[in-house]
């Protein structure tokens, strides 16, 4: 018997025997409680009413003899007189039978004969003539002492009754109580009982599953199990041994073991391993094998696991670790390995080139066409460069293409002789571009910028060769695209003063770096100044200025524009409601509001807040955006136009003429004055066609109702050809050049210059 059973059983025969045990001292006690009633009911509780009947009675025979006396009406007198002297004798027998009221039924009887001898004497004077009243009455006041005096005696006798009726009353609750008591704690042992029980059933329940499902886990697994003997024979297979057998076309179970099965089972049981795990190949499939020994049975459990899935896709998981998803090209882990296993095994001779190419404006295609047509396009550029390896194997041996990010591919040549074989593929892969690449139903005709970096002159590390290749192919970007360029050390320079101006912007507003320089904005009839252009300066490490067009496009690419612009813009509207403070209440501050700025969701609502917060009246603020910065989403441009004009302040498209505007956006634009670019300025005068296009420019803007101002006004012929074209305002060095605020406030306090 269990362990488990011989505890259920020693439970059932606890409560078998508080069964028992509750029973017996129930009826024991019922008992008791039954005989306590039965002496309640039928002797105690009739005592009680006897004795009471009887002191009623002998109270009952002083107004009997009173009345009496008052009425001499002696029949009435004795037959109420012998029936209430019948209960009196009732009651004394009861009390007669109570062998405890011995000595108060003794006193009882003396005084109710002492009662009835002087009824009797009554009688005997009001029967006698004549009739002795006063006498009549002495009788009735020994009566009524008499009376008196029986009172206490049975009241006693009535408390003692009272007491034994109590008494066995109390017993029998006691009794009662305690059955109650046994019947509710036996109930709560039961039930504690229950719960140990229910909780023993239950894991004889769990415990008789689990050896269901172990009973069945072999007969279901999935995979076969087999048992040998000792010297290797086959007892037992389970059904998905035959499964396998069947798909694989075997016939008998061992055949499912490896050929050299008998020598590995020899060499576990001579090492004296528990068990060994090892995977082989059985038609095309490949099987995991697990042997577990159990030595002291002289038997051998062998699982068998399919892994031909699992190992396909492991394979598959390489692949897309070392390939990209979209061309199948090796990517960049790849190449960083291929290129480091180049490095390791270069001979001191030897030369291999790190090359990098990049699709110029394919930006454009995922902008327009969206991912799908992106993705489409790098596969076909893709087949083309792999297609271009085998055209061309003569020059291009050992060389491969891999795919980075965005439209970034590189290239790995080893055993480079010398540069001409370096330049007869990027020829190459410059006139396969000369066809368009098709995609979604489309051609497109695109450009390659190479750049290109050799080991070991350019670096003898991969992160160098990467860093100086990448450096080359940036560079042929910045020179417009569509051309190669070899790493030279001056890149790095470059890039480096590039980064060094990118960390010193950073730190700029906390430095106090930067600082706003004011341009006058002036009218050409009166020659009076009605507005400023705020201008950032930077003086860097509290040294010169370093120029705007080198940190600006840094500010841009890097995002720091976006702080940059929000303190820009809170610094000149400060500045502004100064000088309006200060008297000079005509000025208009223009700001120069950058792409990212304007394109950014709360633009709106910094203009609201920095107008709010520092007190400049709307109007008294002019934000400029470049064209270009207009129509890269005209409809978005024209909704936060609106907002913005909305809040009351002006707005201006500057360098107008230099993009590509249309003309039906451009009247939808909310917009109240055109800025000429200062390349039309600069050379109008010597120039026809920038005139022409600078007089069109200021009669289109006229035509639309809007004021038009020129800028980079250096000279008198400018001014005085840009007067007869009617131009509204102009700024320039022929005024003044921008100058700090307290330089400019000098120029107000002038107003015509």
């Amino acid at each position: 018997m269990s362990s488990l059973s011989k505890k259920i059983l020693a439970i059932y025969m606890l409560v078998l025997a508080l069964g028992v045990t509750l029973s017996v001292l129930i009826y024991m006690n019922g008992h008791a409680v039954s005989s306590a009633t039965q002496s309640l009911v039928e002797i105690n509780l009739p005592r009680l009413n006897d004795i009471s009947k009887l002191h009623v009675a002998i109270a009952g025979q002083k107004p009997i003899l009173y009345e009496y006396y008052a009425t001499a009406d002696r029949a009435i007198f004795l037959k109420a007189f012998s029936a209430n002297q019948i209960i009196i004798e009732a009651g004394l027998r009861t009390i007669h039978n109570m062998d405890e009221s011995q000595s108060y039924l003794t006193q009882i009887e003396k005084l109710t004969d002492e009662i009835n001898g002087q009824a009797n004497q009554l009688d005997k004077t009001l029967t006698t003539a004549p009739i002795d009243w006063d006498h009549a009455r002495e009788i009735l006041e020994r009566v009524s002492i008499l009376e008196k005096s029986i009172a206490p005696i049975i009241d006693k006798l009535v408390f003692f009754n009272q007491k034994r009726v109590t008494s066995s009353g109390l017993s029998t609750q006691s009794k009662t109580q305690f059955m109650i008591n046994l019947v509710i704690g036996f109930s709560i042992v039961i039930f504690i009982i229950a719960i140990l029980i229910g909780y023993y059933v239950n894991i004889y329940i769990a415990e008789s599953a689990e050896r269901r499902r172990l009973s069945m886990f072999v007969e279901r697994n999935p995979n076969p199990v087999l048992r040998l003997s000792w010297n290797g024979q086959v007892t037992y297979s389970n059904p998905a041994t035959a499964i396998l057998l069947s798909k694989l076309g075997l016939d008998f179970a061992k055949a499912l073991l490896p050929e050299d099965f008998d020598l590995r089972l020899a060499s576990i049981k001579k090492s004296g391993a528990e068990s060994l795990g090892f995977e082989y190949g059985i038609q095309n499939r490949t099987l995991d094998c697990m042997i577990h020994m159990l030595e002291d049975l002289h038997i051998c459990h062998i699982y068998i696991t399919d892994v031909t899935d699992r190992k396909e896709a492991e394979k598959q998981l390489v692949f897309q670790a070392y390939h990209d998803t979209v061309t199948s090209l090796p990517n960049r882990r790849m190449f960083n390995e291929s290129m480091q296993n180049a490095i390791n095994q270069a001979s001191p001779e030897s030369q291999f080139a790190v090359i990098m190419l990049r699709i110029d404006r394919i930006k454009l295609v995922l902008e327009s066409q969206g991912y799908e047509a992106s993705d489409n396009l790098l596969r076909a550029m893709a087949s083309r460069l792999e297609k271009l390896l085998q055209q061309h194997s003569d020059f291009s041996t050992g060389v491969v293409f891999f795919r980075f990010e965005g439209a970034t591919f590189g290239a790995l040549m080893p055993n480079l002789s010398d540069s001409h074989q370096l330049q007869l593929l990027v020829e190459q892969l410059q006139i396969s571009m000369r066809e368009p690449l098709h995609a979604n139903g489309q051609d497109f005709f695109f450009t390659l910028s190479i750049g290109a970096s050799i080991f070991p002159q350019d670096g003898s590390e991969p992160e160098g060769l990467m860093r100086n290749a990448e450096a080359a192919v940036n560079n042929a970007q910045k020179l417009g695209g569509n051309t190669f360029q070899s790493y030279t050390q001056d890149m790095n320079a470059k890039v480096a003063h590039w980064l060094a101006l990118e960390n010193g912007l950073r730190y700029a507003l906390e430095r106090n770096e930067l600082e706003l320089h004011y341009q006058p904005q002036v009218v050409i009839a009166n020659n009076q100044i009605n507005g400023v252009e705020a201008l950032l300066r930077w003086r860097r490490d509290g040294q010169n200025f370093s120029s705007p067009a080198e940190f600006i496009p840094i500010a841009e690419e890097s995002g720091l524009i976006i702080p940059i612009g929000e303190w820009i813009l809170r610094t000149a509207c400060l500045q502004a409601k100064a000088w309006q403070t200060a008297g000079f209440n005509h000025i208009t501050m223009a700001v120069n509001i950058s792409a990212r700025q304007f394109q950014h969701p709360e633009f709106t609502k910094l203009v609201a807040t920095t107008l709010q917060q520092t007190g400049l009246e709307p109007h008294f603020l002019e934000l400029e955006i470049t064209e270009s910065v207009a129509m890269h989403d005209a409809e978005k441009t024209i909704a936060t136009l609106i907002e913005l004009r909305n809040l009351g302040l002006q707005l201006s498209i500057d360098d107008f003429g230099t993009g590509y505007s249309s003309l039906s956006y451009l009247k939808r634009f909310p917009i109240s004055k055109l800025k000429v670019d200062q390349s039309f300025v600069r050379n109008m005068v010597s120039d026809t066609n920038d005139a022409a296009i600078t007089k069109t420019v200021i009669l289109l803007g006229q035509s639309l109702n809007l004021k038009v101002i020129a800028e980079g006004v250096e000279t008198a012929e400018q001014l005085a050809l840009l007067k007869q074209f009617d131009c509204d305002e102009v700024q320039g060095y022929f005024f003044s050049k921008p100058v700090p605020a307290r330089d400019l406030e000098k120029l107000l306090s002038v107003r015509e210059i």
